[in-house]
């Protein structure tokens, strides 16, 4: 339905002001707000009228459930929706995971009012809005990615995210040694010394 948004975000305040902003001085309107992924796609489910144009989802969720795995179901069950992630995360590790997974918008929950409703329009016309960076390291960035295969990418987004070498391992389900030398290409093709030097470098 035109105009009509979901917000999933664990915080009720955030989410109720979110909702009450959004209703008041924009042209959307709120016509669901849950705290998980399973209460969206049980909405999404039932809903009997039809579907919202855009989802607004945080990274985090409750219980450690991550905005991104809801992400994976919407893109799989509701291709038509739009999305946004609004997260107080606004490092590259967790914006090029968006991108990868068809996100339309990113924007950081510091970001103005103003901006929001920028990104809110932008989506809605179909394009993408991801909130301003640098666009020297983004440039870099993306001259990195497109030489990486699908799982070095995926370790590269995970590390920028400040997970350790072990924490990447067991969510992928690799060795720990695979991850050590996916780290070191990784180190190597950034232009730098250590994996701290990595990090800092895109943080």
């Amino acid at each position: 339905m035109k105009n009509s948004i979901y917000i999933v975000d664990d915080h009720s305040m955030l989410k109720n002001g979110l909702k009450n902003y959004l209703e008041s001085n924009t042209k959307f309107t709120v016509t669901g707000a849950f705290a998980g992924g399973a209460e969206c796609l049980d909405a999404l489910k039932n809903e009997k009228s039809e579907l919202p144009e855009i989802i607004i989802i945080d990274i985090q969720l409750a219980e450690n459930e991550s905005g991104f795995t809801l992400v994976k179901e919407l893109k799989k069950l509701y291709p038509s929706i739009k999305i946004i992630m609004y997260s107080m995360y606004d490092t590259w590790g967790f914006i090029l995971q968006a991108k990868d997974l068809g996100v339309q918008g990113y924007i950081s929950k510091v970001a103005s009012d103003e901006e929001l409703v920028r990104c809110l329009s932008v989506v809605q016309a179909g394009g993408t809005y991801y909130e301003k960076k640098s666009e020297s390291i983004q440039s870099e960035l993306e001259s990195i990615t497109s030489v990486l295969k699908k799982q070095e990418k995926v370790v590269f987004e995970m590390a920028l995210q400040g997970k350790t070498n072990k924490q990447i391992a067991d969510e992928l389900f690799i060795s720990l040694h695979t991850v050590e030398n996916y780290i070191s290409y990784l180190i190597k093709l950034a232009g730098c010394k250590k994996r701290e030097e990595l990090i800092e470098k895109y943080k």
